[in-house]
């Protein structure tokens, strides 16, 4: 065999080496970055429809604090959708029942239950307005006089993800005062306006950092009053999609009596699960309950077509994310 030959030969499996090492990290590269998208510069992790960020998923409780029934309830297979929506025309008025109540229902009744009572308007608002878009990212809030105090009210808006349309609005449209809080954005803290501020923390039932790669600055509702000299003052409007964050918060605010002076509560409440226990949907309707108690009634209601889960006992799919407004029954 010549050396030219095999010079040339030498050269073309070192080129086929070569473009193949290339493919490689193209594709590795696409791999990497596909999960990021750029905002205002800054590639960040891309939302999803129930994750709004790479790390919510590592960054949420590990458990939920379940209170284990003592009756036992059998698990029904074959389970009619039809006489499972029949169920719920029955459902009345007012608060989710107690735990004891609550324990001797089936799972798919407790589903429909938690479902019903996020799809009933309980006390209507006369006048709503939407602030911020008009899909996702915007809110309905109640504009009677005696639900928001204009050019004094104070607000805090839990969860933006680069979408400031709510804040901007109400306090262009009511002269709020308001304070925009969310770890994810990889920004720090800055005064966007006049009237809103930006604060890089993420609202929890602990202070501390996210137990997770994230590191996150972590406070409950009370430090953050604390911490911005608000202690005094009443948080009129409280807004919050915090991505499942909800269901270990609202427990600590209404514990530390953090809702007192609150005149209206939007909350986007996540629920998707594969679980058969009952528990899971018992722990939800007794915060629902709680907050029944303290006064909040519903009434706006929007759902997330984009979030969704079936679920495994009606093998039927539901709304994974309600994007809940109250009002304070004074």
């Amino acid at each position: 065999m010549s050396k030219s030959f095999t010079s040339s030969l030498i050269r073309y499996r070192s080129r086929n080496v070569r473009l193949w090492m290339l493919i490689a990290l193209i594709i590795g590269a696409i791999y990497i970055i596909s999960p990021f998208q750029i905002y205002s510069g800054v590639a960040s992790p891309r939302p999803t429809p129930f994750n709004r960020t790479w790390w919510d998923a590592k960054s949420l409780p590990e458990k939920l604090p379940y209170t284990m029934c003592h009756t036992p309830v059998a698990l029904k297979q074959n389970i009619s959708v039809i006489d499972s929506i029949k169920k719920t025309i029955a459902i009345p008025e007012g608060p989710p029942p107690e735990w004891d109540e609550l324990c001797r229902m089936s799972f798919e009744d407790l589903e429909m239950y938690y479902h019903t009572y996020l799809s009933t308007i309980q006390l209507p608002c006369k006048r709503s307005l939407r602030m911020g878009n008009t899909l996702d990212g915007g809110w309905d809030v109640c504009s009677e006089k005696n639900k928001i105090n204009r050019n004094a009210c104070l607000v805090y808006s839990f969860g933006i993800q680069f979408d400031f349309s709510f804040d901007d609005d109400i306090a262009s449209v009511f002269g709020c005062e308001v304070h925009s809080f969310d770890p994810s954005m990889h920004q720090k803290d800055h005064n966007r306006s006049p009237s809103v501020f930006f604060h890089a923390i993420g609202l929890s039932d602990y202070n501390g950092v996210s137990k997770d790669m994230a590191s996150w600055k972590m406070r409950t509702f009370k430090t953050i009053r604390k911490e911005l000299l608000h202690e005094s003052r009443a948080t009129e409007i409280i807004k919050m999609d915090i991505e499942s964050w909800e269901w270990q918060v609202i427990p600590d605010m209404l514990k530390t009596s953090q809702f007192t002076g609150t005149k209206q509560l939007l909350v986007e409440f996540h629920a998707n699960t594969d679980t058969h226990v009952r528990e899971y949907w018992i722990h939800k309707l007794l915060i629902l309950r709680e907050l029944y108690l303290e006064g909040f009634r519903i009434f706006w209601i929007g759902r997330n077509m984009k979030c969704t889960y079936t679920s495994p006992i009606l093998k039927r799919k539901l709304y994974g994310c309600y994007e809940v407004s109250f009002v304070k029954n004074s």
